[in-house]
Formats: C-alpha cells, structure tokens, sequence
C-alpha cells in the first residue's frame, strides 16, 4: 500500500513537471529585459580597495561640466552594462546591472550551465563576480587609460559629485540619475574597428587604413608591454577607434598578468589579432594581407 501511495506521488509530481518547466520558461523570457534604475542600484559598502587617484581640479571640472552636464541616449545592453551615448556622440556612460552581478542564494543549488542560460552568474567561493569586473577596469583606468578611453570610474558611492546626469531609454522614457549613488564609468566614445576599417575602404583612404591597421597592432602590443592579458580576445566589438588611434573598448576581460611580456606569449597575441584582421583583408582588400603580416612582424621585432 504504501509503496503504491509513492508511485501516484511521484506520478502527480512527474505530471506537473511540464507545467512548471513551461512556467518558469514564460517567467524568464517574459521577464522586463529593459533598463530601469532598480537594474542598476546596489547596496554596495563603502571599500578602500575602489578607491582612485582624485582628479585634478581642471579634469574634474571638465568631467562635470561638459561630460556629465549632458543628456545621454541608451546605446547598447551587454552582459555586464547598460550604455548610454552623450548628446555630442563624444562619451560613452556604463552602468553595471548589478542583478547580474550577484550570486544569488536560491540558485545555489541549480547546475551552472543552466545558470549562464538564464543569464545569472554564480561565482565559486561566494565572490562576487562584480569584484572581478570592478577589478579589470580599476587596472585598466589606472595603467591603460590611453589605451582603453577610460575618464572615470566611479565604484565607491559619494557626496562630492553633487551631479544628475539625464538619461533616455531605448523606449524614449526620461530619467534623472543622482551619480553619487551609483556605479558608473565613462569611456571616450570609440567607432566599432570593422566599421572604421569599412569607412576607410570605401572612401579609398589607403594611407589612413594602413595606419589605422598598425595602430591596433600597436595597441596589442603596447597592452602585452604593460602586463595585461585579455581573456576575450574577440576584436569585433571590444575595440574601435577614437579619431584614428585604436582602443580597447570593453575592459571587462583585461587582466593583470606580466607573463605577457615573454616573447613567445607577446607574439602569439599579436599574430592571433593580426589573423583576425586578416580575415576582414581577405573579404574586402586582399592587396593588404601581406601588409598586415609584415606589419605585425615588425612590430614584434622592434619590441625584442
């Protein structure tokens, strides 16, 4: 008898099953995939560890009164940030969703690849994935600052900033942000390097697209210079061009690693790029594909 009663449970259990797969299912894709302030606010304490050089008067002066001062424009959604684009498409605004960027305790229990599916993080050891990030761009506004854009970070809620910034969804709604008490960086506004590279092609700016090329190779090797590695090493949305100097664009994945400097790790890294740029040469300019190689070439000799 009573192992009857456990069969019809586990049958009514197994029925029920499909339902609350296809619940669950209509919770996560139908759940707001939009920007609002409750996305991007946290609770964060205070951390000595966030902390910064201050900026000068005069940086500071021009970090609110011609960056901040500005009415910015949602731009883009990537894993880690909502974008935001000034009002003169000079600046760039990232602010971290901080839902994604916490483990949460009831999904401790469910696989980690079924976790990344649904688009949550669960780091070991209860880290928070949000040091990592807020790491990777302290290093990068710290030591790369010409080579990834950086203006500011701010990671520590403050007082002093006094500033508002306004800001315009994707769906046109207004909101009015007190910069104080958020997370926040702001990054020069860089054009994607394949839409450089296109603009260069089309306008038959040969000169410009063989200088534009070397100045990516250079920025590659002067990030390998500096000790850093980058665990992403995708080209096509983590860089661009500001006028016609290359930057890295997402400084998520750069990462502090001095192995970088031997020659076989820094000539790996620069020849991978230079295949990828190879591919975009062999689609619309084949005549540069040997300009690339040569050019990658040089670089690492001049370097050793």
């Amino acid at each position: 008898m009573k192992q009857k009663k456990r069969n019809t449970l586990y049958l009514t259990l197994l029925s029920f099953m499909p339902l609350l797969l296809m619940a669950g299912g209509l919770f996560f894709c139908c759940r707001s995939t939009g920007f609002s302030i409750d996305k991007i606010s946290s609770n964060l304490s205070y951390n000595e560890v966030w902390e910064t050089t201050p900026l000068t008067q005069r940086e500071q002066e021009h970090l609110l009164q011609e960056v901040l001062s500005q009415t910015y424009y949602y731009l883009a959604s990537g894993n880690q940030c909502y974008a935001f684009i000034s009002d003169d498409r000079q600046y760039v605004l990232k602010f971290f969703k901080m839902q994604n960027l916490f483990p949460k305790n009831w999904l401790k229990g469910l696989p980690l690849s079924l976790l990344q599916r649904l688009g949550f993080i669960n780091e070991e050891n209860n880290l928070l994935f949000s040091e990592r990030i807020f790491a990777c761009y302290k290093d990068a506004y710290e030591s790369l600052p010409e080579l990834t854009g950086l203006l500011y970070i701010h990671f520590n809620k403050t007082r002093d900033l006094k500033s508002k910034v306004k800001l315009i969804d994707n769906k046109g709604k207004k909101y009015l942000l007190d910069l104080d008490r958020v997370e926040f960086v702001v990054q020069r506004r860089a054009q994607k390097i394949f839409e450089y590279l296109g603009d260069l092609h089309r306008a038959e700016k040969d000169d410009e697209l063989k200088s534009a090329i070397s100045s990516f190779l250079k920025l590659i090797a002067l990030r390998c210079e500096k000790g850093f590695a980058d665990q992403d090493l995708k080209i096509r949305n983590n860089f661009g061009f500001v006028g016609n100097a290359a930057i890295q664009i997402d400084c998520a994945t750069l990462t502090r690693d001095s192995s970088m400097k031997y020659p076989l790790n820094f000539r790996q890294e620069v020849m991978q790029v230079a295949e990828c740029l190879d591919g975009w040469a062999r689609d619309y300019r084949p005549e540069l594909t040997l300009y690339i190689q040569e050019e990658a070439q040089r670089i690492i000799n001049d370097s050793f």
